[in-house]
């Protein structure tokens, strides 16, 4: 019986490269206030940052519903296999929880969801890893403790360029973005338990690319490492200083190098650069 894994469009992974992986995706929603754009499908990267740099109002995003997982899932169970789906954090977005009601109405036990508690390139990093397991002929049970382990150690760090996405969003106000800037101030977020933490402030862009590969070598002091992720929000030049400190300092098998899409770069903002792997503890 084949087994089929779904994810959803904020893994950041792009459509040729989930199709070649043989993972499909569920889009999310981008909405500016004259048009909807569907993640991945109708609005490139740098189009989509382009038109945020345009507008003095965030765009608004929205989840999958539960209607758009029942085709996906009916599809599949049609054909006889079986589907695992890894979404982005329950707590970030009700796609995981219209996965769930989706499965409940079809009332099929060959649907295994898991929620990954995070989000972007590490959803992306989480579901290649299964995706690989699926591909080695693994049974169901052993994919879903694969799944849930890598859930379970799974670390994103994230440096935002820009704090005008907080400030037009709300999250911030006016001055404090103001004080920020003049202070070249970089926060570095990181995803803990579900949910979006701020976890340094570094004073300007070198420092926070520094602090972040400190937390890689926190977890990897004998300087090697099978696998990670690195992403930017349309800005290859980050995304290449962040790369070459972890090569400097880092013996690595495998270095997925991934772009920033519209859902997560709506709340990151344009610029964001940041490193996802799997902790040691």
């Amino acid at each position: 019986m084949k087994i089929t894994l779904i994810t959803d469009s904020t893994c950041d992974l792009q459509p040729d490269k989930l199709a070649t992986l043989g993972i499909q995706f569920a889009p999310l929603k981008v909405l500016f206030k004259e048009k909807e754009y569907i993640d991945k499908i109708d609005i490139t990267n740098p189009e989509f940052y382009g038109m945020m740099r345009q507008t003095k109002e965030l765009p608004t995003t929205s989840q999958v519903n539960p209607g758009e997982f029942y085709e996906l899932f009916s599809q599949e169970l049609t054909k006889g296999n079986q589907v695992v789906g890894i979404f982005l954090s329950s707590d970030l977005s009700g796609t995981y929880n219209s996965a769930v009601v989706a499965k409940e109405m079809l009332g099929n036990e060959g649907i295994h969801l898991i929620d990954s508690r995070t989000v972007s390139f590490a959803l992306g990093l989480i579901v290649i890893k299964v995706q690989e397991k699926i591909d080695s002929g693994a049974s169901i049970e052993e994919i879903l403790t694969l799944s849930r382990e890598l859930v379970a150690h799974s670390q994103l760090y994230g440096m935002l360029d820009t704090l005008d996405n907080l400030k037009k969003g709300g999250r911030l106000s006016s001055g404090t973005a103001m004080i920020g800037k003049m202070l070249n101030l970089k926060p570095i977020i990181e995803v803990q338990n579900g949910l979006v933490n701020v976890a340094e402030k570094a004073r300007g862009s070198r420092k926070g690319l520094a602090w972040m590969v400190e937390q890689v070598t926190n977890h990897y002091p004998d300087g090697k490492i099978d696998e990670l992720a690195i992403a930017h929000a349309n800005n290859a030049d980050k995304l290449a200083d962040i790369k070459q400190l972890l090569l400097e300092r880092f013996e690595i098998g495998k270095i997925h190098e991934v772009e920033i899409g519209s859902v997560v770069g709506t709340h990151a903002g344009e610029g964001a650069v940041g490193v996802t792997f799997f902790r040691t503890k």
